[in-house]
Parts: structure tokens; C-alpha cells; sequence
């Protein structure tokens, strides 16, 4: 009895499935009486919304297109890279050759000075020598 019952429910679930594909107005009337309104239809968009996601897949040739474009893309970005390194590569030799410029020009002061301060000592030791000579020392 348990069988049979649970058969006829299997039958009435079947022939309910069918009808909401092929017979949209039974449906809804079934719908009503079960006090379910708008279940088939909540049924129907769901399956049209698995059909588009399952026809909307990329083709072999558009998923190419998509990852050729996707290349593209890419490789500007590495170019784009690229040539920002090289001329930030280039403001930094600009940077090291005024440092050196300027070192030099630093090291070439320094032994003025240095010599300037060598003629002064030697000046300084003439006047001692002179004065010395002379009697009229410091």
C-alpha cells in the first residue's frame, strides 16, 4: 500500500514537471490548488537561467581572442615598465656624473686651499726668518 502510494506521488511529481515545460497554464492552476502560487514559474525562470549560463561558455575562438587581448595588455605593461626603468636608469647617471662633477670640483678646491695654506706658512716663515735678520721680531 506504502508502494503504491509513494508510486501515484512519483507519477503526480513526473507529470507535474512535464506540464510546467509543456503546459505553463495547468501548471499555475496546480500551483494554486497545492497553495503554491508562482512555483512553476520560479521553476521556469530558474531553467532559463541555467540555460543561459550553460550557452553563454566562450567559444575556442573567443576564449583566444579574450587571451590574446589579455597579452597584449600585458606586454604594453612590461614595455611601459621597461621604459620607465631605463629613464629613472638615466636620471641616476645624470645624479652619479654631477656627484663625481662635484667631488671633483670639491677635490680641486680642497688643494687651492691646501696649497693656499702651504704659501701662507712658508710666508709666515720667511717673515719670521726676516725678522729675526733684522732684530725687529715679534
Amino acid at each position: 500500500m506504502i508502494k503504491k502510494v509513494l508510486l501515484l506521488l512519483i507519477i503526480f511529481i513526473v507529470l507535474y514537471g512535464v506540464s510546467i515545460f509543456t503546459m505553463p497554464g495547468v501548471s499555475s492552476n496546480i500551483d494554486t490548488i497545492i497553495g503554491m502560487p508562482g512555483l512553476s514559474d520560479n521553476i521556469r525562470g530558474t531553467k532559463t537561467n541555467i540555460d543561459s549560463a550553460i550557452t553563454d561558455i566562450p567559444s575556442v575562438s573567443e576564449f583566444k581572442s579574450g587571451a590574446l587581448d589579455i597579452k597584449d595588455k600585458v606586454v604594453d605593461g612590461v614595455n611601459t615598465t621597461k621604459d620607465t626603468i631605463d629613464t629613472i636608469r638615466g636620471g641616476a647617471q645624470q645624479v652619479e656624473d654631477t656627484y663625481k662633477d662635484a667631488k671633483d670640483t670639491f677635490d680641486k678646491a680642497k688643494e687651492v686651499f691646501d696649497d693656499a695654506a702651504d704659501k701662507v706658512e712658508q710666508l709666515q716663515w720667511v717673515v719670521e726668518s726676516v725678522s729675526q735678520l733684522t732684530g725687529t721680531g715679534s
